[in-house]
C-alpha cells in the first residue's frame, strides 16, 4: 500500500513540475525529459527508488511513467 501512495505521488509530482515549472525555465533548457509529464515523472521515479530497490528501480519507475500518463490524459 505504501509502494502504491508513493507511485501516485511521484506521478503526479513529474506532471505539476512538467507542466507549472518547465514554462518558466529557459529556453535551452526546455529539453525532452523536462518537457514531458511521463517523462519527468520516470526520471523522478528513478531517482526515488534506487535508493531502496537498487537496478530494480525500473519496475516502480515505470509504474510511474504509466500512471502519469494516464492521469494527465485524464
Amino acid at each position: 500500500m505504501n509502494l502504491l501512495i508513493e507511485i501516485l505521488g511521484i506521478a503526479s509530482l513529474g506532471i505539476v513540475i512538467a507542466t507549472v515549472l518547465t514554462p518558466q525555465l529557459p529556453s535551452k533548457l526546455k529539453i525532452k525529459p523536462l518537457t514531458c509529464e511521463s517523462c519527468m515523472a520516470f526520471h523522478i521515479g528513478l531517482g526515488y527508488f534506487f535508493n531502496t530497490w537498487n537496478l530494480a528501480c525500473i519496475i516502480p519507475a515505470s509504474l510511474c511513467y504509466i500512471l502519469a500518463y494516464k492521469l494527465y490524459k485524464l
